[in-house]
């Protein structure tokens, strides 16, 4: 199979098996506030808009990652949207484009593998992230987002790989293209990811004098800035669109209007924000303000490091990828194998001290430095250690970030995968007798050689069939991950399918109500009213983005006086009420339910990090 048939093979698997695990299960419903957003910018659009005007009396509106003013638009980079919004347009379900940009991504990473490693490789790790990540994962089956920065990733270092060797336009094309999406999905991890490759390349370009060569202009400068200046004025004029500054982002404008808490833990607080309802209130001075304030705590700081490095472990490498980084340093001799087996045995040791969450995060922070300190030894080529060098990168980053979740490290996620591939690589060529002949033999080890050259006796290690069994085991995990969705299994919150395809939750619940909704012959207005301890990250209130010509319209319930003011101007509609903290929410006829106001949460939830926005 030729290497683009290996491509089109990739994607359309990809893209196939997508669907037919909706099939199996259901199709992807939002969840989080970033879904629900995301899915506003893909209606916005689909309707053939940059924005939406700000609804009348917009405190009813008033959601989590949405501006309503000066218009009413997601406050995301558009890539994602974009996705969400061709899958619309040519289906009428953003699931497809989430479906597609898993196809593209799974591709991309074929292809960018095949420059660092070789075609053959290259497929097989294309393959494995088809199956730990392209089919059944968050990435893949919600429209949170991932596979669009590991598509512009991949589209990075494919490209820059090739341009390392020789310039062709069509690689400029693809190293400004991939440059463009991570500037639109993930911005600053974008950005370092592509830092350390393209000061080296400038480097090289530089010392080297290849701006002499024939091709340099025609084939690299001018394909690459072309793209790259179109891609800016689109930018400019999104962003002109919503906030009125080409130079401003939606991002940048969200976090004036409803952040106190910065993004980076070394930046300090905003000045105060009025909010509009006490539920957005408290979600930014509580959900959004907590690990702000606790991780800015010296002793506490660890805490929340080590829990992030356990997080991306079990995502992007749990036990199975592990077996191809630590296995090359445990072939090694020396120094680099008695420190791989030091991690192991630390890692071994970890259940023994879960109990202290204290030694346990430590010792976690501590495995991860011996760790990458192995893979730079054991891993010596200039392209593994350019991998392992930008991935620390990110991931010390994120070590100073709010929030850290795994689709943040999207851009660097073909690195991780070189990585692994390169482990099995080294396992099928791993030879017994070379590496001992690598070394000083005594004379001893050289009559034992000797004899067993002229016995003719094979190595008592067969190694390859690591090579072999690795995508098999990853496969009967995958075939597992969905028998356990379907039959109610407890599934890791940390891994590739992490509440992925829910089959009994509110999410559900809300997608039916509003399906029904839809189907019925008048328009609807619904009022959302939550109990005084309702949970922040279950949210009901997102809506289309032409919000007053909707079918359904999903409202604040402000109390039965402020509610007169949305019920004057929509007085067409069928006005329902629904309880969203109920175990098995219902609609209820507005006239018949209670009038009275809603109450403010009670408390501050105490929920894991891991499980808010």
């Amino acid at each position: 199979m030729s290497s683009t048939w290996g491509l089109f093979a990739v994607a359309g698997v990809t893209f196939t098996a997508c669907l037919l695990t909706s099939v199996i299960l259901h199709e992807p419903v939002p969840r989080v506030h970033d879904e629900f957003s995301y899915l506003v910018m893909s209606n916005t659009f689909t309707d053939g808009h940059l924005s939406n005007p700000t609804p009348p009396v917009p405190e009813f509106f008033d959601t989590f990652h949405v501006l309503v003013r000066p218009v009413y638009a997601s406050k995301y980079f558009p890539a994602q949207g974009l996705f969400l919004a061709v899958g619309q347009k040519l289906s009428g379900h953003p699931a497809v484009g989430v479906w597609l940009s898993s196809a593209l991504a799974c591709a991309a990473i074929t292809w960018m593998l095949q420059a660092w490693l070789s075609p053959g490789w290259g497929l097989l790790g294309g393959i494995l992230f088809v199956v730990q990540y392209g089919i059944f994962s968050y990435w893949s089956q919600s429209y949170w987002g991932g596979m669009v920065p590991a598509l512009g990733g991949a589209l990075f270092f494919g490209a820059l790989r090739r341009l390392w060797n020789a310039f062709s336009w069509q690689s400029a094309i693809w190293v400004a293209l991939g440059s463009l999406i991570l500037a639109n999905s993930r911005p600053v991890e974008g950005f370092l990811a592509v830092l350390p490759g393209t000061g080296l390349f400038l480097h090289r370009l530089w010392r080297s004098h290849r701006w002499r060569e024939a091709g340099f202009w025609r084939q690299f400068v001018l394909p690459g800035a072309l793209v790259l200046t179109l891609g800016a004025i689109a930018m400019g004029a999104y962003n002109r669109a919503i906030t009125g500054s080409a130079f401003k982002t939606p991002y940048m404008l969200h976090e004036e209007q409803y952040q106190e808490t910065p993004l980076l833990l070394f930046l300090p607080l905003r000045p105060k924000l009025t909010y509009s309802s006490p539920m957005l209130q408290h979600y930014y001075e509580g959900n959004e303000m907590r690990p702000y304030v606790s991780q800015r705590i010296p002793k506490l700081w660890p805490l929340a490091v080590g829990r992030k490095i356990a997080t991306w472990w079990d995502f992007y490498c749990g036990v199975l990828l592990s077996i191809p980084l630590f296995l090359p340093a445990l072939l090694r001799r020396g120094k680099t194998r008695i420190f791989q087996i030091i991690f192991l045995a630390g890692f071994f040791a970890l259940p023994f001290v879960s109990g202290n969450t204290i030694a346990w995060r430590i010792l976690i922070d501590l495995l991860a430095v011996l760790e990458i300190g192995v893979l730079w030894f054991a891993f010596s080529e200039f392209w593994s250690r350019l991998a392992l060098a930008t991935g620390a990168l990110i991931l010390f980053e994120l070590f100073f970030a709010k929030w850290s979740f795994p689709h943040y490290f999207a851009p660097a996620a073909c690195l991780v995968l070189y990585l692994q591939m390169e482990g099995l690589r080294r396992i099928w060529a791993w030879n017994p007798r070379q590496e001992q002949a690598e070394r000083p033999l005594s004379q001893k080890d050289r009559r034992r050689l000797a004899r067993e050259n002229e016995s003719g006796r094979k190595p008592a290690f067969n190694l390859p069939v690591v090579v072999y069994l690795l995508p098999v085991a990853c496969l009967i995990l995958l075939v597992l991950r969905v028998e356990g969705r379907l039959n109610g299994w407890k599934d890791d919150p940390h891994g590739p399918d992490r509440q992925t395809l829910l089959l009994d939750d509110w999410s559900i619940r809300r997608a039916d109500l509003d399906h029904w909704l839809e189907q019925q012959s008048k328009p609807q207005l619904v009022f959302v009213r939550y109990s005084p301890s309702h949970n922040m990250n279950f949210e009901w209130v997102y809506n289309h983005a032409d919000i007053m010509h909707s079918p359904v319209i999903w409202a604040r319930d402000l109390g039965a006086e402020h509610n007169k003011l949305l019920l004057n101007i929509l007085p067409d509609r069928t006005v329902w009420l629904v309880e969203g903290d109920r175990r098995d929410p219902q609609l209820i006829p507005y006239a018949e339910a209670s009038a009275q106001a809603p109450q403010p949460p009670s408390r501050k939830l105490d929920e894991p990090l891991e499980e808010q926005q």
